[in-house]
C-alpha cells in the first residue's frame, strides 16, 4: 500500500482479474440461441440455424482472444512493479471502463456484421485499449520509482509492440470496412503475427 493511493497493488490486480473474469464470460451471451420455428423438428432445423450464428461465434472469439491478450498484459505490466501511484491506477482504471463495454460492442458487432458503424465500434474499443496498454508501458518507463528495477529497452519495445498489435490490427479492420464491412475481421490476423514478430524481440 502507498500513501499516495492508500491501496495496495494486490487488490487492484484482484480489481483486475475479476473485471476481465466477467467480460470474458459476458461474452458468451453474445451468442443467440437458435429459435426453431413452431412445427419443425429440432434435429432437422438446429444444424442450419447453429451454422447461421458463424459472425456470433467468431465476433466472441475474436474478443475473448484480445481479452486474453491483455490480461496477460496487465500480468507482464504489473510483474515489473514494486508499488503503485495515483496516475497509474487512473489509467488502469481507464483501461478497465474501456474492457467493460467490450462485451457490448461484441453484441453489437455480432448482430450487425454487416454494418460499417458495429465494425469500427468494435475495433474502436479494441484499439484505445491496446494504446492505454502502450501508455502504461511508456509511463511506468519514465517512472523508474515505481519499477523493481528499470525497464529494459527490449522489454519495453517488446510491451509497446504486443500492446500496439491490437490498435494496428483495429484499424486495419476499420480500412477494410470502408468497401467490405462483413470481411472485416480479417484485419484481426495481424494480432498474431505481429505477435510473432514480437516474440523475436531480444530483451536487451
Amino acid at each position: 500500500m502507498t500513501a499516495e493511493t492508500g491501496i495496495a497493488k494486490g487488490r487492484v490486480e484482484t480489481l483486475i482479474d475479476g473485471i476481465y473474469a466477467i467480460a470474458m464470460t459476458l461474452l458468451v451471451l453474445t451468442i443467440d440461441v437458435p429459435t426453431v420455428p413452431q412445427g419443425v423438428s429440432p434435429d432437422a432445423a438446429l444444424p442450419a440455424l447453429i451454422l447461421g450464428l458463424d459472425d456470433q461465434v467468431l465476433a466472441c472469439a475474436i474478443a475473448f482472444l484480445v481479452l486474453t491478450g491483455f490480461w496477460r498484459a496487465h500480468e507482464e505490466i504489473f510483474q515489473h512493479l514494486s508499488r503503485i501511484n495515483r496516475t497509474f491506477l487512473n489509467l488502469n482504471l481507464i483501461v478497465l471502463l474501456c474492457t467493460v463495454f467490450v462485451p457490448f460492442t461484441t453484441s453489437l458487432v455480432a448482430d450487425y456484421s454487416s454494418s460499417r458503424l458495429a465494425v469500427d465500434l468494435f475495433a474502436l474499443n479494441l484499439g484505445v485499449i491496446g494504446l492505454l496498454f502502450a501508455g502504461q508501458w511508456i509511463y511506468i518507463s519514465r517512472s523508474p520509482e515505481l519499477l523493481h528495477a528499470p525497464l529494459q529497452d527490449g522489454v519495453l519495445r517488446r510491451g509497446l509492440l504486443r500492446s500496439l498489435s491490437t490498435t494496428i490490427a483495429a484499424v486495419a479492420a476499420m480500412l477494410i470496412a470502408v468497401t467490405m464491412p462483413i470481411s472485416a475481421n480479417w484485419g484481426y490476423l495481424l494480432i498474431p503475427l505481429i505477435l510473432a514478430v514480437s516474440n523475436r524481440l531480444p530483451y536487451r
